[in-house]
């Protein structure tokens, strides 16, 4: 593998939350980042900006936008106007501030994003929760559910498209679903697409690009960070074609900030310069999934458990009982409980990783549910 992805790199004394907060015997597989490089033209860009001596403040330059919608184009065959693209400092904080755009209650679906499912309430408004309906593992919309769950104020439709925790690429008829649905019931859709680029089996479907409505009424966030490993990196981007809801997001939202100097270096790189590293990132990545899938099966026969078409993220339920907490005091496995994310009883896996510790997890978690299974049965 030219670009190294089998290679473990020691993050421990980086002040990482996935290495640095666990204990010294426990596998981290929670939080959603990776333990690859980073795509290594963001850092050639970032040293070549360091040079300079005076980091001050910095206008957020044309080559950063543009970069963005060239991708765009290349990727969707969409033309972004440039004045729709609003460069922010995160999607996590905005999704919390959009709550207030209209007023009134949200709507969305589980399992989901925790921190999207979280975002409305922490902004002091109300997030109805609706779950998708699960057919054998393959999560879609319920609609007559969302629009019974409706409440008279409700302004906004969250979505999480590719979906996490449950790796689905919606597609094209769904997407125009949501679009149907929101237009009936006079909701603006905001639909964090984050995990756009990490896909599998099919490419992302923009919602914005499915048909007028969904263009007119929505705000869509995207960002380099899971792909080219910068989470910790803040930018993001706010795509809004209508003015007035352009214009509402910009005066809401003014506390965010603007991406900052070395931010904007990162953000050129990842879109401009970092194609063929994503493009073998992601045969890797998809090399993963089919071993992990794989080793469920064959490992784990009464476990169940997504076919993850997006992101690096696995949701598996192992069985009763066997959730986060026990996975990580009996197997010392750190993996995210499912309840984070209103799925009981399932847990999230995070396998943007070197192989070798995907194999080190499952045989630590085979082991615990050995002895648990001896326990019970003798």
């Amino acid at each position: 593998m030219g670009n190294g992805f089998d290679r473990f790199i020691d993050r421990h004394n980086t002040n990482s939350i996935k290495w640095d907060f666990t204990r010294e015997d426990e596998l981290p597989m929670f939080i959603a980042d990776m333990d690859f490089e980073s795509a290594p033209a963001v850092k050639k860009r970032i040293e070549k900006r360091l040079q300079h001596p005076v980091y001050g403040y910095t206008k957020t330059p044309d080559e950063l936008i543009n970069s963005f919608i060239s991708w765009f184009k290349e990727e969707y065959d969409f033309e972004l106007e440039k004045e729709w693209v609003v460069p922010i400092s995160g999607i996590v904080p905005a999704l919390a501030v959009v709550s207030n755009l209209r007023g009134g209650s949200s709507i969305t679906v589980t399992p989901n994003y925790h921190m999207l499912l979280d975002a409305p309430e922490k902004a002091g408004n109300k997030m109805i929760r609706v779950p998708l309906r699960n057919d054998n593992e393959y999560y879609t919309f319920d609609f007559d559910a969302l629009s019974k769950a409706l409440l008279p104020d409700t302004k906004l439709f969250y979505l999480c498209n590719p979906q996490n925790p449950v790796g689905r690429i919606y597609t094209h008829k769904e997407l125009q679903e949501v679009s149907s649905f929101a237009k009936e019931n006079d909701l603006v859709v905001i639909s964090d697409e984050i995990h756009c680029e990490l896909v599998y089996d099919r490419k992302h479907i923009p919602f914005l690009t499915v048909d007028e409505y969904a263009k007119e009424t929505s705000i869509s966030f995207y960002a380099p960070g899971k792909t080219y490993n910068i989470p910790g990196v803040s930018l993001a981007f706010a795509i809004i074609p209508n003015e007035w809801i352009r214009k509402e997001f910009n005066r809401i939202s003014y506390a965010l900030g603007h991406p900052g100097v070395f931010n904007i270096e990162a953000g050129i790189a990842a879109y401009s310069e970092s194609k063929e590293w994503r493009l073998e990132l992601i045969r890797y990545l998809k090399e993963n999934r089919d071993y992990l899938e794989a080793e469920l099966k064959r490992r784990f026969p009464e476990a169940h458990f997504t076919h993850t078409e997006a992101t690096y993220l696995q949701w598996v339920n192992f069985g009763e009982g066997i959730d986060g907490d026990y996975l990580r005091k009996n197997a010392k496995v750190w993996l995210t409980d499912g309840k984070d994310f209103g799925g009981e009883g399932y847990v999230r896996i995070n396998f943007g990783c070197p192989r070798g510790c995907i194999t080190e997890a499952l045989d630590r978690i085979e082991s615990a549910l050995a002895t648990e299974k001896e326990r019970k049965y003798g």
